[in-house]
């Protein structure tokens, strides 16, 4: 079990290791974004779609990873006040959302099998309507960082505020898989086929994308801002699982995969965002790296001490 989960962390290490020995140059991170946002996540979630049953009763996890992933911001928002403008913007957009899909739905599914996975994707999907897209807009619109959109018109605007959901890939296919789960509609084997070498490559080409982005932090600030992360993060981590755990109205077993779930790290879509908001993405995919460790950790802790089944 932790060797498995341990892998993951060894891919980030050996493609920082490679940057740093120049085989890859310092902006080669975005070839493996490019990879990552349109094409190994996207079939990742379709896959897991295609190769689950889902329970409309399970939409309340839907609910409930929108409410997770949502709330934070706005008290992270607050509770920044006096920090300069592009370290609020990094607690905004680090300190929120969950890293379900490519970080805590292999780790629950070692845990727990592969049955397991279907409560992370329905959480993912009320979260993806946040983090993959809303993220962005709301970040850069409560700490108006884009001065020109103010004097937009409101169509104007609203076309700006489509593009960042519509323009982003995963959110896209999470709203076409609901859709289809409404519908009743399955995927076609011949899809599943096609996509499943795309989608097992999901975890590795997302670990490898972060340690290419990865750098320690040298400036004090940065440092400092980290700290802030990780504190804001554990806060909100225990209130999710102490919400998941006497809350929600599931099984053991479900409850248990949602506390797991709230322990996930920094998404992947924050080091995007925070890449093209404040231009920091070593920051960003360290801080990514840091949280992933620490919520490794916390997982495997909050399985060993919550009741089985």
């Amino acid at each position: 079990m932790i060797f498995k989960s341990g892998a993951l962390l060894l891919v980030i290490v050996g493609a920082y290791a490679l940057k740093h020995l120049h085989i890859f140059g310092p902006r080669d991170y975005k070839v493996a974004q490019g990879l990552v946002f349109n094409m190994t996540l996207p079939c990742a979630i379709i896959l897991s779609f295609a190769t689950n049953k889902h329970d409309m009763h399970m939409l309340w996890i839907v609910l409930f990873g929108f409410i997770c992933c949502l709330v934070p911001f706005f008290i992270v928002y607050f509770g920044s006040r006096g920090d300069e403008k592009p370290y609020r913007a990094f607690q905004m957009l680090n300190a929120s959302g969950l890293n379900l899909g490519a970080f805590c739905l292999p780790v629950i599914q070692t845990f727990m099998g592969a049955s397991a996975g279907l409560p992370v994707i329905m959480m993912d999907i009320g979260n993806a309507m946040v983090a993959t897209a809303g993220a962005l807009t709301i970040t850069r619109t409560l700490l108006h960082m884009d001065e020109n959109f103010k004097t937009l018109p409101l169509v104007l605007r609203l076309r700006g505020i489509a593009h960042d959901f519509l323009g982003s890939v995963s959110f896209d296919i999470y709203m076409l898989m609901l859709v289809f789960m409404f519908a009743h509609i399955t995927i076609p084997d011949p899809i599943v086929t096609l996509i499943t070498p795309f989608a097992n490559a999901n975890a590795f080409m997302t670990m490898a994308m972060i340690g290419l982005m990865m750098e320690i932090p040298t400036e004090h600030k940065d440092r400092i801002e980290l700290l802030k992360v990780i504190a804001w993060r554990a806060a909100f981590s225990v209130v999710i699982a102490l919400a998941a755990w006497y809350i929600m109205p599931f099984d053991m077993r479900i409850r248990e995969i949602l506390v797991l779930a709230a322990f996930s790290p920094i998404t992947i879509f924050s080091t995007k965002f925070t890449d093209s908001l404040t231009g920091n993405a070593k920051l960003a995919g360290f801080s990514l790296t840091v949280t992933a460790v620490i919520g490794l950790v916390a997982m495997t802790v909050a399985h060993a001490l919550l009741p089985g089944v």
